[in-house]
């Protein structure tokens, strides 16, 4: 079952991608992808063995 929030908001992307211009979808997509990466390096930094926790044996 579709809900019809979510189908009204693709149609609206669907017809705001449709209006832009080339180098406007570039340039977001420029954006898009300096996020991601962002991203990834937070995940990478957060995955340091200086993070972890020590745990005792005993």
């Amino acid at each position: 079952m579709r809900s019809q929030l979510a189908e009204t908001a693709r149609q609206t992307l669907a017809e705001e991608i449709r209006r832009m211009t080339p180098e406007a979808r570039l340039a977001a997509f420029l954006a898009h992808c300096e996020l991601m990466a962002q991203l990834r390096a937070a995940g990478e930094i957060r995955r340091t063995p200086s993070d972890s926790v020590p745990t005792r044996a005993g």
